[in-house]
């Protein structure tokens, strides 16, 4: 017994250091900014840059820069970088056939590639993959054509890259490379008249799809164009509370039509506890904004219909939405007590005397519901009983061994 308790007292005290400790915190602030895999005038003038995206200078001696084919297994080493401290918002260029910080044979395919940069100790630091890529993070980035490259896109409000950990969502294509600097096609534009961008809609949710269909891959949020002319989406973005986003490339959505768009695309996932969906346009503006939803309705869609958000009957992508449901689904048990009240209450009505009987009988037998209370009661006062009992046991042992445990105490104190 005094083992016993000599362990408890060690485990409390170890315990409580380690709760003690503090989190080690990480950020990633190295990223692949931009790969050109060639040029109009070479196939092989290509470059891979890297940019400090955060607030710290970074020690980048001994990194090394891996290459993999778009379909391989093997990933092979093309430079190291071997002395630097890269400042908070500086840029690192590996190239070939280009002056640049440090060179490489040329390797890139237009096609498709993986890209890593890996610290000293061999760590992944972020990876790249474009075209058919087979080790992107998240989907590939677009691939690029000759004179053209693969940048990652700027927020200058909040003067950082983005960095969602998927390639497609992260890269665009730019006309103009522009090696160890930010690209000219993201750069702000002064005086200039703001675009006027036609409104869009958000038409239909998605939270809580039926069996056989599953969260993961049939939740969508759908968008509708009531304008009469057809608008290109490149640039929109849909954002969920938790702060969320996803920016739409390259789709056009015709006119009187409706684009929805799979959570497998969109990374975005539907809380099933309630959620709300925000449509912004490429100047910012919150052009349209779902109601919460609350608690999702298994197999409902959360649908707007005359400028009011309520639960339809199904979903329907890219349909106009269906009929909104009035009463949601009960269980099974329930509809059948709703069938037993409706029959009561024709019977009472049709046969008053029958009714009186079957209220006397019912009060007989009512006593029923007590019997089963007082049951229950008298389970929890022998838990409770036990309980006491236990912990009564307990203090006991601590008071009878109380010299033993300060002894013990001590010892473990002086050590720590």
């Amino acid at each position: 017994m005094k083992k016993f308790y000599s362990v408890l007292i060690a485990l409390m005290l170890i315990s409580s250091f380690a709760f003690a400790m503090p989190a080690l915190a990480t950020e990633k602030s190295i990223l692949i900014s931009e790969v050109q895999t060639g040029t109009e005038i070479s196939a092989s003038q290509e470059f891979v840059e890297i940019y400090n995206n955060g607030i710290n200078y970074q020690d980048i001696s001994g990194w090394t820069f891996y290459y993999k084919s778009q379909a391989g297994s093997t990933w092979v080493k093309k430079a190291t970088i071997l002395s630097k401290i890269l400042e908070p918002g500086s840029f690192y260029v590996f190239a070939s056939n280009l002056q640049s910080d440090v060179s490489y044979s040329s390797t890139l395919a237009q096609s498709g590639g993986n890209i890593q940069i890996r610290d000293k100790t061999g760590a992944v630091v972020d990876q790249f993959g474009w075209g058919l890529a087979n080790s992107a993070l998240g989907q590939p980035a677009s691939e690029s054509e000759a004179g053209q490259s693969m940048y990652r896109m700027f927020d200058f409000d909040n003067n950082r890259m983005f960095n969602s950990d998927d390639n497609f969502n992260d890269y665009d294509v730019a006309k103009n490379p522009s090696m160890g600097a930010l690209p000219e096609k993201i750069l702000p534009e002064l005086d200039l008249d703001p675009i006027e961008y036609l409104k869009l809609e958000l038409s239909e949710i998605f939270p809580d799809p039926e069996s056989p269909q599953s969260d993961s891959a049939d939740e969508f949020i759908e968008i509708f164009n009531p304008q009469a002319s057809d608008i290109s989406l490149s640039g929109w973005k849909l954002k969920d509370e938790s702060g969320a986003e996803f920016i739409i490339k390259d789709r056009i959505i015709i006119s009187g039509s409706r684009i929805s768009i799979p959570v497998g695309e969109s990374k975005i996932v539907l809380n099933n506890t309630g959620d709300s969906i925000q449509l912004i346009n490429p100047s910012g503006d919150i052009v349209d904004e779902s109601a919460n939803y609350g608690d999702a309705k298994e197999g409902l869609s959360w649908i707007k219909i005359n400028g009011q958000w309520q639960w339809s009957v199904g979903a329907t992508p890219d349909q106009p939405n269906s009929e909104a449901y009035s009463v949601l689904p009960t269980s099974a048990s329930a509809a059948v007590k709703n069938v037993k009240k409706s029959t009561a209450k024709k019977t009472s009505s049709a046969k008053p005397k029958a009714s009186k009987v079957k209220s006397s009988k019912s009060s007989t037998s009512k006593p029923l519901a007590p019997v089963q209370a007082s049951k229950n009661q008298g389970s929890n006062i022998w838990t409770w009983l036990l309980l006491s009992a236990g912990i009564a046991t307990i203090g006991y042992g601590i008071y009878e061994y109380r010299t033993e445990i300060q002894l013990q105490f001590n010892k473990l104190r002086s050590k720590f």
